[in-house]
């Protein structure tokens, strides 16, 4: 080959790899270096996948959720993570990073609901199942969730009554069901069903994931025996994201009180009205500079000459009330495990000096994939709590009594004067402290796809010591016994053992079938000991040293009862065609409280439920984006009754006679005792061989619209909840000597209707406004009480009602306000109706032997027209159950501003306000001579009042619950992924017309005083790391 050759072969491999080179470098120029974040709602996730739309190439974020990949612009990133939408991403010129946040996938998150033994999408219920929103309540400080669920629900009403330092609530699911029995729901942590609600306290609000109220028997039915009275479902959170996350979160309350204590604030004007209490009723003024029983009381001169005290008790007995509540969470995930771990003090120092709750809560999740198809996970709640009370302090004392004497030791106004609240805030101790566990350990097996075992052990731990200490200064009986100790401790455990097993499959693209069966042991143990201690030399040791007291009056008291429970139950849900849904459950439940005839109890339901949004003519409106109609039937049961009461029991009882204790022992009762009928002393208990299930037969219709792409969703159900079989007690005959046994005997009705409204008014990028309207409507009656004769009950004059009286007696009564009346709802008042005051000259229309037919007194009508008012006259005066409870949410967002307002109103519901006996306010405005009133009734300190209208008052009100504001501060460090502050009123502002502090009571509507509902301002802080 020539050198010429040689030279143009060069020249051309030359310019071969030129272009080439240039080729490549144009290639490599047209690709940039992307950078970017993943996250999902504020936390970034670990391993998603970032890939260049069709291409293999790609890469995975690390654990702060970053990654880094080259493409060239115009490439499409699609980017996805596990139960999150796919999310496609252009890379423009110009642009290096980015910024992908990513959503719940529906189907996975938003419509997925937890029931009982499972969970399901939300669009394939068939019963009446409410999600709470967490989201709506997470910045509210509480000891225990059901405070924080009052009004968020259709159908379940929740009453605060107590504003004690960790007090819990009165919780109902569609009205009152049993007069003996439980009335409460079951609450059911991580799928153990742990008891009924009422006081959660050993569960930290803040680590509460979901919350399902179960309330029809469809759903609640597969809990069986337990579940009559609705069910409330609690998940605890778990760690997600494939990361670790670290958040801590606190939150600073302060209460004060929304109006002035009702207490006298002249002492003038109060010795000037005692005095006229007296002389009205015949007795000698006390305020005339003289002794009586050992007490001075000052002459009214005396008085207005300044020479007295005008002491501010409330001053000294009460301060602001102030809860701090921190909370710290770590959580952990990787493809093989998940750890959730959260630390919990609340401290709440109550408006009464030294009266305050303090809890710790360690909350441990996990979840361990030993195998691709076996799980374990565990649940371990660990409460630690304290109480000391000091809630009695008498607030509303003597304004004329000095706190100090003139030696500067406590001012008593005589030896029987034991109302000093400094005495008593000093010499008493009631302290209790206990302990609580709530533990699971659950493995799940996939045996072939869609085919599952689930076996899962609980157990409840609890544990209470409670001291107690009354020095011999502190009340008229500790006086007398030289002091009395108390130490009472109780123990509790529960252990489940759970197993069914879950099969679902989809056939043919038409057919989805679910069925679950399974069985459970249920084994509930609790004993309590009690020891009490009198007569000691002093005060110094309290109950530290109780073998100090006099050993010839000391006594001991225990109690011990088990029950067992074992179940089998089984669910079957069927889909077709996405349109259709059918659901079966049957449960049945053997009791150890029940005897050998009547131990188990079959509880079965059934329900359907028809998409008409997704037939064809109806998809041709374009109207509805959900049109679901539901309906439901089921039997339910209650054994919410102590054990042994099958069983004949003796019983010991001990009582102080002759200078020492006697003990009883046996059945019965010891005759010719002082007492009601000479029964003093219960010893024991009568069996009932015969007693059963009380069951609850309940059905449902329901529909579910949704509007303007689910922008508008409507909720509606109506049902009917029939139960009988009552469990409750019937007094027995004197002869029998025995007092009263558990028999079945009486019916309960409820019915109601139910809405939620939930819109997204306003859904933008930037901006967005929300409204969610609760109504519920519950009409309870007692339709049947048994035989008259046998079940003891009294029959009205006018109307031949029949009723038994029930509720809490009311000593200024001498009675029972409250009966349970066949044809009425539980709980009505029964007494006389008032017609305003007797005017002078005014005929009353009645004779009264003790002056009640003066001028000045009541004005009792006479209904039965003898010219007499006894118990012939008396009649239904009021209702304690509201006609209907509504509340409304409105939720605003800006940006990262957002501000929230809640309104919970009740409706219709009567309340006894007792308070005009000792109201300052109500003395002042009295009827007298020259101020003829017809509010007030005259004074009289010996008047024995008959229990009327003028004490029934409508307790209907509304109340601004909660205000909340909130923002979230854009953090750019690494290490920090969101900051939010924010701060909220509790109990605002309270519309209503009610006399009393506050017009939320208890069930019985029977007002009890204490002091003005407290008004909380909370200011807190979120940190996510």
């Amino acid at each position: 080959m020539n050198t010429a050759n040689l030279r143009l072969r060069g020249r051309w491999l030359l310019a071969l790899f030129a272009s080439l080179f240039l080729a490549v470098g144009a290639s490599a120029q047209n690709e940039v270096e992307i950078q970017g974040r993943v996250t999902a709602d504020g936390q970034p996730l670990v391993g998603a996948s970032v890939i260049i739309k069709g291409t293999t190439t790609g890469t995975s974020t690390d654990i702060a959720g970053n990654f880094t990949v080259r493409a060239k612009n115009g490439a499409v990133l699609s980017v996805g993570f596990v139960g999150y939408k796919t999310r496609e991403v252009a890379v423009t010129a110009g642009v290096t990073f980015l910024d992908i946040v990513l959503e719940a996938e529906e189907a996975l998150i938003d419509d997925v609901v937890v029931i009982g033994y499972g969970s399901m999408k939300k669009s394939d219920l068939t019963g009446s199942v409410v999600s709470v929103k967490m989201d709506a309540i997470k910045d509210i400080s509480a000891p225990s969730i059901e405070g924080l669920l009052q009004g968020r629900a259709a159908g379940l009403q929740i009453m605060n009554t107590s504003q004690d330092p960790g007090a819990g609530a009165v919780v109902r699911i569609r009205g009152n069901s049993s007069l003996n029995g439980s009335n409460t729901p079951l609450i059911v942590v991580d799928g153990f069903p742990i008891g009924d609600a009422g006081n959660l306290s050993q569960i930290n609000p803040s680590d509460i994931e979901s919350i399902e109220i179960l309330k029809d028997a469809s759903s609640s039915a597969i809990y069986g025996s337990r579940g009559a009275n609705g069910v409330i479902l609690i998940q605890t959170r778990t760690a997600k994201g494939g990361s670790t996350q670290v958040s801590v979160n606190h939150r600073t309350t302060i209460g004060q009180f929304t109006d002035k204590l009702n207490v006298w604030r002249n002492p003038l004007q109060m010795a000037q009205i005692a005095n006229e209490e007296l002389t009205n009723a015949g007795l000698p003024a006390l305020y005339t500079g003289q002794y009586n029983n050992g007490t001075y009381y000052p002459s009214l001169i005396e008085i207005q000459q300044g020479k007295w005290s005008n002491t501010d008790w409330a001053d000294l007995c009460m301060r602001t009330a102030v809860v701090n509540n921190t909370t710290a969470t770590l959580s952990h995930s990787t493809d093989k495990a998940a750890i959730n771990l959260s630390l919990n003090y609340f401290d709440d120092e109550g408006v009464y000096k030294k009266d305050n709750f303090r809890k710790g809560n360690v909350t441990l999740n996990g979840s361990y994939k030993l195998a691709k198809n076996f799980t374990l996970q565990t649940s371990n709640i660990l409460s630690i709590h304290k109480r000391h009370v000091n809630n009695t302090l008498e607030y509303g004392r003597n304004p004329l009594w000095p706190v100090y004497d003139e030696d500067g030791n406590y001012f008593v106004a005589s030896e029987t004067d034991f109302g000093h609240p400094l005495i008593i805030s000093d010499n008493v101790k009631n302290e209790t402290q206990g302990r609580d566990l709530i533990s699971s350990l659950a493995a799940e097996w996939e045996i072939i796809e869609g085919l599952k075992i689930r076996t899962q052990l609980n157990y409840n731990y609890s544990t209470s010591v409670q001291d107690v200490y009354n020095a011999s200064n502190t009340s008229q009986e500790a006086h007398d016994m030289n002091g009395i100790a108390q130490m009472n401790n109780s123990l509790s455990q529960d252990v489940l053992s759970e197993t069914y097993v879950t099969f679902q499959r989809t056939f043919a693209d038409r057919h989805n079938l679910s069925v679950m069966a399974g069985h459970s042991f249920d084994y509930n143990m609790g004993r309590t000991l009690g020891t009490t201690a009198y007569d000691f030399v002093n005060d110094a040791l309290g109950n530290e040293n109780m073998g100090a007291g006099n050993p010839q009056k000391n006594v001991i008291n225990n109690t011990y009862q088990n029950s067992k429970l074992l179940s089998f139950y089984g669910r079957l849900n069927y889909v077709l065609d996405d349109k259709y849904l059918f659901t079966f459950t049957m449960r049945a439940d053997g009791s150890s409280k029940f005897g050998k005839n009547n131990k188990w109890g079959y509880f079965p339901s059934g329900a359907v439920s028809w998409k008409l949004h997704n037939e064809p003519w109806m998809q041709k409106l374009n109207v509805f984006d959900e049109f679901k109609i539901r309906a439901s039937w089921g039997i339910s049961g209650n054994q919410g009754i102590s054990p042994y009461q099958t069983l004949n029991r003796y019983g010991t009882e001990k009582y102080w006679f002759a200078d020492k204790w006697q003990t009883a022992i046996g059945p019965g009762y010891e005759a010719g005792r002082e007492g009601a009928n000479d029964r003093y002393i219960l010893w024991g208990g009568i069996a009932n061989p015969d007693l059963r299930w009380e069951s609850t037969r309940q059905w449902n219709l329901g529909v579910d619209l949704a509007f303007f792409k689910r922008r508008l969703r409507v909720t509606m159900d109506y049902y009917d909840k029939y139960t009988t079989d009552l469990l409750r007690e019937k007094y027995l005959p004197l002869s029998s000597s025995y007092d009263k046994m558990w028999v079945n005997d009486g019916n309960i009705r409820n019915r109601g209707f139910e809405l939620t409204l939930d819109g997204d008014i306003v859904s933008r990028k930037n901006t967005s406004f929300s409204a969610t309207f609760i109504f519920s409507r519950n009409r309870n009656e007692v339709t049947d009480l048994g035989n008259a004769v046998s079940s003891g009950l009294s029959t009205d004059y006018l109307t031949g009602m029949q009723y038994e009286v029930c509720g809490q007696s009311l000593s200024m009564f001498n009675g029972n306000p409250s009966v349970y009346a066949i044809g009425y709802p539980m709980y009505v008042f029964y007494g006389y109706r008032v017609n305003g005051i007797i005017q002078q000259g005014e005929d009353p229309g009645f004779m009264s032997s003790d002056g009640k037919d003066q001028p000045g007194e009541l004005k009792y009508v006479d209904l039965n027209g003898d010219y007499a008012i006894d118990d012939r006259d008396r009649c239904i005066i009021g209702d304690p159950n509201p006609d209907f409870t509504a509340s409304l949410n409105l939720a605003f967002r800006y940006k990262n501003l957002d501000v929230s307002v809640f309104l919970n109103g009740v409706f219709g519901n009567d309340v006894i306000y007792n308070g005009y006996t000792y109201d300052p306010r109500v003395k002042i405005k009295r009827w007298t001579p020259d101020n003829p009133t017809n509010e007030y009734p005259r004074l009289n300190s010996t008047r024995s009042y008959l229990f009327s209208d003028y004490f029934v008052h409508d307790g209907s009100f509304v109340r601004l619950q909660n205000i909340n504001i909130g923002y979230t501060i854009p953090v750019r460090k690494a290490f920090i992924r969101s900051v939010r502050v924010f701060a909220n009123i509790e109990n605002a502002y309270t519309f209503t017309k009610f006399d009393g502090y506050d017009p939320e009571v208890g069930v019985d509507g029977i007002y009890w005083g204490g002091y003005p509902r407290l008004r909380k301002y909370a200011i807190g802080l979120d940190l996510k790391f």
